[in-house]
């Protein structure tokens, strides 16, 4: 996997992870295009972080989607989802692929919105990341 790879990798999982949630029910939505960083794998490699933050209407039941995306993915072969509670008191979920794809996903009430945390499977590259480059 190359750097190209891993990004779209993470987008793509990203959309699927919040497909539950219907159009009408989003605010707003933002995903991350780039990264001025890329962190090195304990294996050997890189990873590139990415994140979407998904604000709902005010009618949108958040923990109900977390819910759901919780028995969506657990019932994918090849990936892992453990309930936990964030550093905020906030519900979480972690999910983690067999290929090293991480995904943590807050429902924070106060602001009615899943924020998802995602980092990719480690890629290799040449050389070394270079400091304030877009990746």
């Amino acid at each position: 996997m190359d750097l190209a790879t891993a990004k779209q990798s993470i987008r793509s999982q990203q959309d699927e992870l919040m497909s539950v949630v219907p159009p009408a029910a989003v605010a707003t939505s933002k995903q991350t295009e780039t990264s001025r960083a890329l962190f090195e794998c304990e294996t050997g490699g890189y990873y590139w972080p990415g994140t979407m933050d998904v604000v709902l209407s005010a009618d949108a039941d958040g923990a109900a989607l977390l819910e759901q995306i919780k028995a969506d993915w657990s019932a994918r072969s090849g990936w892992t989802v453990r309930d936990k509670t964030s550093v905020n008191g906030d519900p979480e979920l972690v999910i983690v692929s067999q290929e090293g794809f991480r995904h943590s996903i807050e429902y924070n009430p106060e602001r009615n919105a899943l924020n998802v945390l995602s980092s990719s499977a480690c890629f290799q590259m040449e050389g070394k990341p270079m400091p304030g480059v877009d990746y």
